[in-house]
């Protein structure tokens, strides 16, 4: 993928002033380069690694977090020209000591004083934590923050992005079977965690897919407190119909999950949601959206190119999602199936979802 005109544009400021940054004092030489990117890279901040003495420096672009700034990370490392003097690398990564204390506004907290439990959340990891000693009420909300900013430190920016999911503050009562774990020894009880309890080995599944299936019904009304309302709780008018046209205001569709991608979920270079959404108006054409859509699956398996992860039936469509390496790779390995008259009004839609957000949505009820 080219560059946009902005990148390239940083890139080629930075290749000239490169020598002149590297021999500036060390606070200088980050405000610099900082004050560079931010007339070309919004929303990225460039951090810089390496003893006073070293001979070359590594340049660490952050998002602070910000998973919608992830992709131009990836796009902007990816563009970096060779430089004699920096290393390029995006995120954050893991603190290779994860024993350190941070101290602000006079509260000081160390990893070793954060406890940590895990448990599920809608496919990510749920954190519950509590300070050991007891941090006072009033600096709880500060204690927090800082518990945060070492969260990131220790699992790295991406995992703590987008594997994370709630965060609770809580007081664990004490006769509570949750194993509590210190921050400074989260990382290797994160991953065991990821790969034995979520059974996110990493390894593209082989052999027949595990696909389970459920009917759904859209557009429900719901009342209040977001509960649906019966057909039976709706006003009927004296020609005994519904009023409000509730019954023709409900859809019904149906979703098929592929719960073997689970052992995928969430890999780093499976981040892009491509969705091929074709017509399915009878069965016939729902026949032809399927082994087309079938065929792509298979195709971009094989390849470890991506993943079929679901089948979404509504409104005389048939939506298929998958979790690609990379979009326009995509097009070039689908371009004879998609010159197919099946798939002439074929609607594609791509995101950026590297928390697999929509495969989460459904997936979570059939696990």
């Amino acid at each position: 993928m080219q560059p946009t005109p902005e990148i390239a544009s940083f890139w080629r400021e930075f290749a000239v002033q490169e020598a002149a940054f590297f021999h500036l004092p060390p606070a200088e030489r980050v405000e610099q380069i900082n004050a560079l990117a931010s007339q070309y890279l919004h929303g990225v901040t460039l951090e810089v690694l390496g003893a006073p003495d070293a001979t070359r420096l590594e340049l660490v672009l952050t998002a602070h977090g910000h998973i919608e700034f992830f992709p131009l990370l990836s796009q902007v490392a990816g563009a970096a020209p060779a430089l004699a003097h920096f290393g390029v690398t995006a995120f954050r990564a893991r603190s290779p000591e994860a024993d350190f204390s941070i101290q602000m506004d006079g509260l000081e907290l160390s990893t070793s004083e954060v406890m940590v439990a895990l448990d599920q959340d809608d496919g990510r990891v749920a954190l519950e934590l509590h300070f050991k000693p007891e941090v006072p009420e009033a600096l709880a909300e500060q204690a927090r923050h800082m518990a945060f900013i070492m969260l990131d430190h220790v699992l790295g920016e991406y995992d703590f992005a987008v594997k994370v999911g709630a965060i609770d503050l809580v007081t664990p009562a004490p006769d509570a079977l949750v194993s509590w774990t210190p921050l400074s020894a989260l990382a290797q009880v994160f991953d065991t965690y990821w790969v034995e309890t979520l059974g996110r080995t990493g390894i593209f599944p082989t052999g027949e897919a595990h696909w389970e299936g459920m009917e759904l019904q859209f557009n429900c009304a719901v009342d209040d407190s977001g509960n649906e309302i019966e057909l039976d709780d709706f006003a009927w008018g004296d020609d005994d119909t519904v009023t409000e046209d509730a019954s023709d205001a409900q859809e019904a569709g149906f979703v098929a999950v592929n719960l073997s991608a689970d052992a995928v979920a969430m890999r780093a270079d499976l981040a892009t949601a491509w969705t091929l959404d074709l017509p399915a108006a009878d069965e016939g054409a729902q026949s032809r959206a399927q082994a087309l859509q079938d065929q792509a699956g298979m195709l971009l398996q094989q390849m470890h190119q991506g993943l079929m992860v679901l089948t979404l039936t509504k409104e005389g469509r048939r939506q298929a999602l998958y979790y690609v390496v990379d979009e326009a790779l995509t097009r070039q390995t689908l371009a004879p199936l998609l010159a197919r008259p099946e798939a002439a009004d074929a609607e594609i839609k791509v995101s950026f979802d590297p928390a697999w957000s929509g495969y989460f949505e459904y997936a979570g009820y059939l696990a």
